[in-house]
């Protein structure tokens, strides 16, 4: 699994002594190696994991039921469910080669499904929808290079305008969620089985084995997991797989690059296993981004792996296990959402925090930074003035916000009725493989994984608002 891999294997400050402590980034076959010492990586310790113990069913009581979210966003799109309906939300391209200084177009569009959507999950091409009808089904739009969308071939289906059902999970099925990340998708029944299917890496992201095929376009149980576990949720960056169970641990497998698994090193894991760093902590939801990942517990705390941008400095930071974000120490956050480099936390208040790169706007606003020629901002508190923000959402380079405020001409007549509202800025981008696929050009990642791994792209678009009811009304049939 995962032969000839290259994978930055920076070990902890307590062994890094050897030869003068340099780190590397170095193959798992012969081949070269890249200094990232050099390059400016801050590397966290690993931990040692002795105090692993198996989540207790005291933790099952504790962790709620998972977010049924419905805002996502990849490299192009943006995602809400709303009404039962599914409304993709396209973006222009962010480049500016002619230097007009114009931000980017965003363009609206309802699916025609046959029965109500409840969830949206966007990969970096392709998106997953989940319905009731009044059973659950599953449907698929977007590419389909690597057989992502689950509809049993590869044949392209990137700029299609329908939704194809994925027959292979049926009714019978009990679909509760999905689950996209790159070009791996991911699905958990209600009875907590998971299936995986879409392009077999040699991470193992699928979780299915050393396959000796390319891709896989119909979902396959996870044989690794049947019986042993029960799932509650699923995430995936298409390189590394994640799972929550029903007692609220956290279970992963697949690529390790910058420690984004969580296991306290940085090779790749062919079969699932408990995050131990996180024993004792009742998980309810995960987020990804392509090279790091957030943790929400159920009691409002948040922690964050991997390659780190903001959340402890503001450098990146290589942290290879877990660890809790200080700076929201007392703040109950009931939700977290990951872009590429960019992280948001919505509060029980309806607040926003956010931290990590902010040149691609996806922010709102440009945060107080110590020095103007910072890429990462530190953790803070989001000034977007919109309201009681309800959920929220990340893309590639953007963020979404679902959010309520009391229309004018509500709070002129004395009434109080909220008005829900959809709010949308940052930059869409063109999709590109994921960050441990551009390892094997020649010259590696090793001083763009230390400096960023945004693309340069054009101006930003600014907080806008889409009137989503008008965009309802809009594609209704006649």
């Amino acid at each position: 699994m995962g032969q000839g891999l290259r994978t930055c294997t920076c070990p902890a400050p307590a062994s890094a002594g050897a030869e003068g402590g340099s780190h590397r980034i170095a193959s798992k076959a012969s081949g070269p190696e890249l200094d990232v010492k050099a390059a400016g990586f801050v590397v966290a310790g690993s931990g040692s994991g002795d105090n692993w113990a198996p989540p207790s069913a005291a933790l099952a009581r504790s962790c709620s039921s998972t977010l049924a979210l419905r805002l996502d966003g990849g490299a192009g799109t943006s995602w809400l469910a709303s009404r039962g309906c599914a409304v993709r939300l396209v973006w222009s391209s962010a480049t500016d080669p002619s230097d007009l200084k114009t931000p980017p177009v965003v363009l609206p569009d309802v699916l025609p499904l046959p029965a109500r959507v409840v969830q949206v999950a966007a990969g970096e091409s392709h998106a997953l929808l989940l319905v009731l009808d009044p059973a659950p089904r599953v449907y698929s739009i977007g590419a389909n290079d690597h057989g992502q969308l689950g509809i049993g071939d590869t044949r392209p289906r990137r700029d299609s305008v329908r939704a194809w059902e994925v027959k292979a999970l049926d009714t019978l099925s009990l679909i509760g969620s999905v689950a996209c990340g790159g070009n791996v998708s991911l699905a958990v029944s209600q009875r907590g089985d998971v299936w995986s299917w879409g392009r077999a890496e040699p991470s193992g992201a699928l979780g299915l084995g050393d396959l000796p095929v390319a891709c896989v376009p119909t979902p396959t149980s996870v044989g690794q997991l049947r019986r042993k576990v029960h799932a509650v949720q699923a995430a995936t960056t298409g390189w590394t797989s994640f799972v929550l169970t029903h007692l609220g641990g956290v279970m992963s497998w697949g690529g390790g690059l910058c420690g984004v698994h969580g296991h306290g090193h940085q090779e790749d894991e062919p079969t699932a296993k408990a995050i131990r760093e996180l024993s004792g902590v009742a998980v309810v939801q995960i987020a990804l981004g392509p090279l790091h990942a957030l943790a929400l517990s159920s009691s409002g705390e948040v922690f964050a792996w991997g390659r780190v941008t903001g959340a402890f400095g503001p450098e990146v930071q290589l942290q290879l296990t877990p660890k809790h974000v200080d700076a929201l120490h007392g703040i109950r956050i009931v939700q977290v959402a990951a872009g590429c480099e960019h992280n948001l936390a919505l509060s029980a208040t309806g607040e926003v925090y956010g931290w990590g790169a902010h040149s691609s706007g996806a922010f709102g606003c440009m945060p107080v930074l110590r020095d103007p020629s910072q890429m990462y901002a530190m953790v803070h508190l989001v000034d977007l003035q919109l309201g009681r923000v309800k959920e929220v959402g990340c893309g590639t380079c953007h963020s979404l916000f679902w959010a309520t405020s009391i229309a004018d001409s509500d709070q002129a007549q004395g009434n109080q009725r909220e008005a829900s509202t959809l709010w949308i800025c940052g930059q869409g981008v063109p999709a590109t493989e994921h960050p441990a696929r551009q390892l094997t050009a020649k010259g590696g990642l090793a001083g763009k994984l230390a400096r960023g791994l945004l693309p340069k792209v054009g101006v930003p678009l600014k907080l806008t608002r889409v009137d989503v009811k008008r965009v309802l009304e809009m594609f209704a049939a006649p």
